[in-house]
């Protein structure tokens, strides 16, 4: 046989996602890219696997307002910044301060990189650290534990037209809120079945008007708050058809408020369209209305 393979599926384990002035980037930990869907240019292409931007073990990515990518590459234990057409322009160092780090959420200044690093079982380094534009660190926040500030196996984060850096705090099945020094600012959610509580969180996102929206595998959903952790609305539910989700992982949105899902088990990714504030009314007491609420 000669020639280059072909992938079994063209986007084999789709984890994160970020989508910025008509680009969706969706990292891919089965292939260690970064997938890129250029819709304006109707183009395809793959990011992270030329010279020294070549990533090893690829996991969570970033944008900032320039058009800059950031990938966490814990591989190699550093953040790789791209431009926009996936041309390598330098790298953080992260190996000192993370043990597993998972998730990257940039300022859209791009004056601060804050990375998550998820620790692991044997670990107490369950925590974010703040890095400024030069690689220096200049901030960090938490330990293993369940108190106001600690994480238990953090996995992602955003930032918020506020200013303020929303985490996933997974192990304590929660969101937390920090300001840009990280100091705790507030936290909502806990364990359970119902609206507004989290099984199993895999990723966050905040849009231009402050909603927070919460990825849960469990529930093959997505989950809306307002900045003060109130439900909006719950959207998608199981099943293969489209709109429908299997195991949910990464959630972007974009300045037009489109949502995307990855769906890991069907190697695809949802796009849905903002609903109005009427029509977000009426979907989330159909789902309460379901639940006998």
């Amino acid at each position: 046989m000669t020639g280059q393979q072909l992938l079994r599926v063209p986007m084999p384990k789709p984890f994160s996602l970020v989508a910025r002035e008509g680009r969706l980037y969706v990292s891919d930990t089965a292939i260690n890219r970064i997938h890129v869907f250029d819709f304006a240019r109707r183009r395809y292409f793959q990011m992270g696997y030329r010279l020294e931007g070549q990533l090893t073990e690829v996991r969570g990515i970033g944008v900032d307002g320039q058009g800059v990518v950031y990938a966490v590459d814990r591989g190699g234990s550093r953040i790789v910044k791209y431009d926009q057409f996936g041309l390598y322009l330098g790298e953080i160092a992260i190996g000192v301060e993370t043990v597993r780090p998972s998730g990257v959420a940039v300022e859209a200044s791009g004056e601060r990189i804050y990375v998550v690093d998820t620790g692991g079982v044997d670990s107490s380094n369950h925590r974010v650290v703040a890095y400024a534009a030069d690689g220096a660190q200049v901030a960090m926040a938490g330990d293993r534990g369940a108190g106001s500030g600690q994480f238990n196996l953090p996995v992602d984060a955003a930032m918020g037209p506020d200013g303020l850096l929303y985490v996933l705090d997974t192990g304590n099945f929660r969101v937390q809120v920090f300001d840009r020094d990280l100091n705790f600012v507030r936290s909502w959610g806990e364990v359970g079945n119902g609206f507004g509580q989290f099984a199993r969180p895999r990723s966050i996102a905040v849009d231009k008007d402050g909603v927070v929206f919460v990825s849960d595998a469990q529930f093959a959903n997505v989950q809306l708050f307002n900045p003060a952790g109130e439900l909006l609305m719950a959207l998608g539910k199981r099943g293969g058809e489209p709109g429908e989700l299997e195991l949910v992982a990464g959630v972007a949105v974009d300045e037009r408020n489109n949502l995307y899902v990855a769906d890991q088990r069907q190697h695809k990714i949802e796009v849905f369209d903002r609903l109005s504030e009427q029509e977000g009314r009426q979907v989330l007491a159909a789902h309460r209305q379901g639940l006998g609420r």
